[in-house]
This record gives C-alpha cells, sequence and structure tokens, in this order.
C-alpha cells in the first residue's frame, strides 16, 4: 500500500515524524512516502538537527518529544522493530542510516534480507553471548591489554577490517574477544564489562545482504540483541540489558562503525 491510498502526507505530518508525534498508523504512511520520495529526507534531518539545536541551547525545556521507529521490514517472530525513545543526540544519526537504508533499496520491494539468515545469525550471537560471557576463567581468547593484536587476528580470520568500539561513555570497558563459529563462517565476538561485573557481547560475522539494513531487537528471556548490517558485515549487540540502554549502546557502535 502507498502513501497516496491513505491520503496526502502534508507538511506538517513530516513536521511530526520527526517529532515523534504520529501515531502508528500515520507513522506506517509517512514511512511509505519516504520511500517513494527519498529527497524529503534532507529536510528531515535539517529540521531534527535545528531541533536538537534548540535542546542544546535551552537544556532546561520540557523533554522534547521522541523519535520514531525508523521503517523496517518484516521480520522473523521475537524480532521487533527499534524503539522509540532515541535521545535528540542521536536523531541525525537515525535519519541518516533510514536515507542510506531507502538508498541502498533494502527496504524496496525485492530486496529484502532473508529473514531465515537474520533469525539464525541473532540466535548464534546470543548463544555465544550465553556461554562465554558466563565463563568465569576464560571469557575471551585474547585481552584488551592487546587490544590491536585482537582486532587485527579477529579482521583477518572474518575477512573484514573490524574494530573494537569504545564504549567507556555507556559505561562499559572492554575485556577482549574471541573467534567463534557460525553459519556464514568465521565471526568475531567482543566482549564488555561495566563496574557491577554485567557484560554485553559485539557479533560481527562477514556475509550480510549487501545492503544497509535498519536496527531489528530481539528478546530471549532476559537478553535482549540489536541487529543490523552494512555492505559487508552483519553485527549484533547482545546483554541483559533494558532495551533502551541496549538501543543506545547500539547507537554509539553505529556511529563508530
Amino acid at each position: 500500500m502507498t502513501a497516496s491510498e491513505n491520503g496526502p502526507v502534508t507538511e506538517e505530518m513530516l513536521h511530526a515524524f520527526v517529532d515523534g508525534q504520529l501515531d502508528d498508523a500515520q507513522m506506517k504512511q509517512v514511512e511509505s512516502y519516504l520511500n517513494e520520495h527519498p529527497e524529503r529526507l534532507d529536510d528531515m534531518e535539517t529540521w531534527a538537527n535545528q531541533n536538537a539545536a534548540i535542546n542544546a541551547l535551552y537544556p532546561h525545556r520540557d523533554t522534547p518529544p521522541t523519535m520514531p521507529a525508523l521503517p523496517t521490514n518484516e521480520i522473523p517472530a521475537n524480532v521487533n522493530t527499534m524503539p522509540s525513545g532515541l535521545s535528540w543526540s542521536a536523531i541525525a544519526a537515525s535519519l541518516v542510516m533510514l536515507a542510506l537504508g531507502l538508498a541502498g533499496g533494502w527496504v524496496a520491494r525485492g530486496n529484502q534480507p532473508n529473514t531465515a539468515m537474520v533469525a539464525s545469525l541473532v540466535q548464534e550471537a546470543v548463544q555465544a553471548h550465553a556461554i562465554y560471557s558466563i565463563d568465569p576463567h576464560r571469557p575471551v581468547e585474547v585481552a584488551a591489554s592487546e587490544e590491536e593484536t585482537l582486532v587485527r587476528w579477529l579482521s583477518n580470520r572474518v575477512g573484514e577490517q573490524l574494530l573494537a568500539p569504545d564504549l567507556t561513555p555507556k559505561g562499559f570497558t572492554l575485556v577482549g574477544g574471541r573467534l567463534v563459529s557460525a553459519a556464514e563462517g568465521p565471526a568475531a565476538q567482543f566482549m564488555y564489562e561495566d563496574a557491577d561485573g554485567k557484560r554485553i557481547t559485539l557479533f560481527a560475522v562477514k556475509g550480510a545482504t549487501g545492503q544497509l539494513a535498519s536496527f531489528s531487537y530481539n528478546q530471549t528471556g532476559e537478553t535482549g540483541s540489536f541487529y543490523w548490517e552494512d555492505a559487508n558485515l552483519s553485527y549484533a549487540i547482545v546483554g541483559d540489558v533494558d532495551r533502551e540502554a541496549l538501543n543506545q549502546i547500539a547507537i554509539g557502535i553505529y556511529n563508530q562503525l
């Protein structure tokens, strides 16, 4: 169904989309419109930047509205779209992701990702997290003290240049990493830990669809994960962390990568 079948998308609706003030039906209508008119993304990014600038100038004003979820295709059961609640500092980055996803054709008909592959990779990432994050003796193969060696080794084995993102602003420090097995081939697992000993892991494997894919969320028991793709790699950040906190960590990782 196209946006035109639900009535015209007005300028006010586009502004409301950026401000997070639309209901679910209106959000879907605007997302469909943006699929058909990606040239409007420049305007929306400008509006988001203006809102962020205003918020920076007046930090004590009322809490601003939240950014709606990025448009995604149908995904497997228990894998949900990225939640709303992005901070103003992340809105511009989210719009860039939306623009890249549209430009890359990921949300276009005929270029949808293999949902079975997504579900399999998420499961592999969650299982690897469950196995190694609780290991008291050898949770990683190479420690953070040898980060340069770790990144070089995993990059060579996975077949793509990797990066161990800096998550200290989010309260997590690098423990180290290891090589794990995935259906798509060798995968890298970077492990992080906070001051309370809680661990999260970043899973990266070569064999993405070749398109840019928006975030998708999965909940398995108390363990949450965000999955996304770039042109060469598939990623999943996994941990027993509440959804919003994991959302912010995922955005921080995406911006660094």
